[in-house]
């Protein structure tokens, strides 16, 4: 039976955040109040993997929930979790917790059957990672040494095959893999790393470990803020096209910090001519010819365009598949008047077939398609394509008529420091301080509008659904004028030449 165990120093993310920096263990246990911001990209994917984990107890249905109120109200959580498996009234406990060794874990699923309790962890994932398995084994450690055998021990990871037909059978979307071996074969290195990450906690100050990959493996590191503030300006990591390691190797180990130190034969190379010419002026380089090419005859009749979709983890629509790209909407602006339109397709509708006969519909009169990542564009016009076949010709046509505003960025016509990082219209014009149309509080990132049109689709309330759609209408009309003003940046720098 589970032991009683109220001191606790580690869990399963402190866990896995020691194995991937020990500083930031350190920092984290010590020095909490460094710690970056949470980005909104990690809000949207720690609120998805929550959202399948509650999907996933379908699995084993009429469980009990042991999860406490808040996370710091754990120990609540361990006692009863032991008192619903001595009392042996239920065969299905939800984040069952245990402790041992200091150590506290939350278990999505513990279930009894033929008289031995076998544990499931849930991942929104469609494959196991190298550090599921590290987080399996830590759980298997802890629910066994707290007194609990398990007969055996699973992870329940999204079938990337499975295609939605009416009502979803969790035993179909969800793959069940045994890691009864490997987290036996894991046992004794566990107890190694708790003991290991214990000592790190318990240091007077933080661990000397030097930035490098690890920083942004497996996970963004939450005190990069911190750790990398004292990079100085210039730093070699500005420079694209070199491998991260490389560049950490001279960083710390061979002194090489800025470009001023740069090996001469990565000076003399081309290819990093514009990019250390940019560094040391602190001004955008343009490629004066390629930037030239890169604009078409006025005379053409002009589109901007942007497909806005979502990609549900668990599928809403019959004939989708888990995370499948759907369409949720078009947003337009005609060149020649500068209006603006949009369309977003009634939530609860599937959007394949209609969003593709709106786009030729709406870009039809216009010779070329001004888009934000062409090939995001062009896969779903492939899409389309594959639902009408009988206008496959029209569709493939239709692709050759696209711009992609992301081509001078991706190609190097406009050149300036860290261009690497961005990710978005709204990145390159803060890059470039331009002002950028804000969007809603709740849509700052399209993993925000993904997950606000999932809900709306299964929202019952019309009053909440149409604040959601109007939320959308926002985000939508921001996202074009971004895009306006991310062309008109490009026409800046070409009159420029």
């Amino acid at each position: 039976m589970p032991q009683k165990n109220k001191k606790t120093i580690l869990s399963k993310s402190t866990f896995i955040k020691g194995m991937q920096c020990r500083k930031a263990l350190y920092l984290y246990k010590n020095r909490y109040f460094l710690r970056d911001p949470l980005s909104p990209e990690q809000r949207a994917k720690f609120i998805r993997g929550t959202h399948v984990g509650i999907f996933a107890r379908e699995l084993f249905p009429g469980g009990v929930d042991a999860s406490p109120k808040t996370h710091f109200q754990m120990a609540k959580s361990v006692e009863k979790t032991r008192e619903l498996i001595e009392e042996g009234e239920t065969d299905i406990i939800y984040e069952a917790a245990f402790s041992f060794d200091d150590v506290v874990v939350a278990l999505d699923i513990l279930y009894r059957e033929n008289g031995k309790w076998n544990g499931v962890e849930v991942k929104s994932s469609k494959a196991i990672s190298e550090t599921y398995h590290w987080d399996a084994a830590l759980q298997y450690y802890v629910i066994n040494g707290s007194g609990l055998k398990l007969g055996d021990f699973f992870i329940a990871y999204i079938d990337r095959d499975f295609v939605k037909e009416g009502e979803i059978d969790p035993r179909k979307l969800f793959r069940l893999e045994s890691r009864l071996e490997d987290v036996k074969i894991k046992h004794e290195k566990v107890a190694g790393l708790i003991s290991e990450l214990k000592e790190t906690i318990a240091l007077k100050s933080s661990p000397d470990v030097p930035i490098g990959t690890h920083c942004n493996d497996p996970y963004p590191c939450e005190f990069m803020g911190h750790c990398w503030k004292k990079v100085p300006p210039g730093s070699v990591f500005l420079l694209e096209g070199i491998d991260k390691g490389q560049l950490f190797e001279w960083y710390n180990n061979k002194g090489i910090k800025t470009i001023n130190n740069l090996p001469e034969f990565i000076l003399q190379k081309p290819e990093y001519q514009k990019q250390l010419e940019s560094i040391h002026s602190k001004r955008p380089v343009v490629d004066k010819t390629r930037l030239a090419g890169f604009f078409p005859e006025r005379e053409k009749k002009q589109l901007i365009m942007e497909t806005f979709i979502f990609s549900p983890a668990i599928p809403l629509f019959d004939g989708t598949r888990p995370y499948e790209i759907l369409p949720f909407g078009l947003g337009w602006t005609d060149f020649e008047n500068m209006q603006h339109g949009f369309v977003i397709i009634d939530p609860g509708r599937n959007p394949n077939n209609e969003t593709g006969e709106l786009l030729m519909e709406i870009t039809d009169p216009y010779d070329l398609i001004w888009v934000f990542n062409s090939s995001l564009e062009k896969a779903l016009i492939d899409k389309y394509a594959r639902n009408f076949p009988e206008k496959n010709d029209v569709l493939m046509a239709f692709k050759s008529k696209f711009l992609d505003l992301r081509q001078p960025w991706d190609e190097h016509f406009v050149v300036f420091p860290s261009m690497e990082i961005l990710k978005n219209a709204e990145d390159i014009l803060t890059h470039f301080e331009r002002e950028s149309e804000k969007f809603p509080k709740n849509l700052e990132i399209p993993q925000e509008a993904d997950a606000l049109y999932q809900q709306l689709v299964l929202e019952g309330n019309e009053q909440k659904k149409q604040e959601g759609l109007a939320s959308l209408e926002i985000y939508i009309q921001s996202k074009l004028k971004n895009l306006v003003r991310l062309h008109k940046l490009w026409l800046d720098f070409h009159s420029e030449v």
